[in-house]
């Protein structure tokens, strides 16, 4: 099944970051756009999804709540989720392969990061992690419905009070929601699935780093297809 034309994005309201969600729309007007603020959010899933409402419920940070709102909509409707604070660069059409259902972006590997490998493993996979501040799959791909029941079934064994103090840790929260717990779970697919087909963009496409590919200028470079700002970040990358 082909990823459908569609956008998702989310944030707490409809106010923030309008001019970088325009770029989704000016650059994709063939695609239906839709967004969720978090009231939006809550009633999505407990339209959809209602046993994963207590867990929803129980994250305690809202970028925890943002990562398992992303993958229960991508699930349920398929598409490509981009981070609000991301600028489209180029048209989805020219470069996703439309005979795939799953399409992922390289964030960092090894070799590209500038730091010591001890500061790489505190908040990278070894030894490449894919990004998912953007990412694309058809509906009902089984890599999300795996990546779901992991993140369920985690949360369901610590109580509220384990995983608030959990939580205050950023590794976990990688591992939790964010692009770890999303990187196993597309290597779990690709081994599992060996004649699936999954595109794997790029690091320069969906993972443009200012601090790690220096030289290269995002408006000027054409590889470059989008832009992450990490206005929003929980965290912000370390340099």
């Amino acid at each position: 099944m082909p990823i459908p034309k569609r956008i998702i994005q989310t944030h707490k309201n409809a106010d923030t970051h309008v001019e970088h969600r325009r770029t989704w729309i000016a650059h994709n007007p063939e695609f239906e756009y839709l967004f969720f603020d978090d009231a939006g959010c809550e009633r999505f899933i407990g339209q959809h999804f209602p046993e994963f409402l207590p867990t929803y419920d129980k994250l305690p940070l809202k970028a925890q709540k943002a990562d398992f709102f992303r993958y229960l909509a991508i699930y349920q409707l398929g598409g490509i989720y981009a981070d609000v604070d991301t600028i489209c660069m180029a048209p989805l059409a020219g470069y996703l392969d439309q005979e795939t259902d799953l399409a992922v972006g390289i964030e960092m590997t090894s070799d590209l990061y500038k730091q010591s490998m001890a500061k790489y493993l505190q908040e990278y996979f070894a030894p490449r992690q894919f990004s998912q501040w953007t990412f694309a799959a058809a509906a009902g791909h089984p890599m999300l419905a795996t990546l779901l029941q992991t993140i369920h079934q985690s949360v369901a064994q610590v109580s509220r009070q384990q995983l608030a103090e959990l939580s205050g840790l950023s590794r976990f929260v990688l591992e939790l929601t964010g692009p770890i717990a999303f990187t196993q779970a597309v290597q779990f697919f690709t081994v599992s699935h060996p004649g699936q087909r999954v595109q794997v963009l790029p690091q320069l496409y969906w993972g443009y780093s200012p601090w790690h590919n220096t030289g290269v200028n995002p408006r000027q470079n054409g590889d470059v297809k989008l832009i992450h700002l990490f206005h929003g970040s929980w965290r912000k990358p370390k340099r």
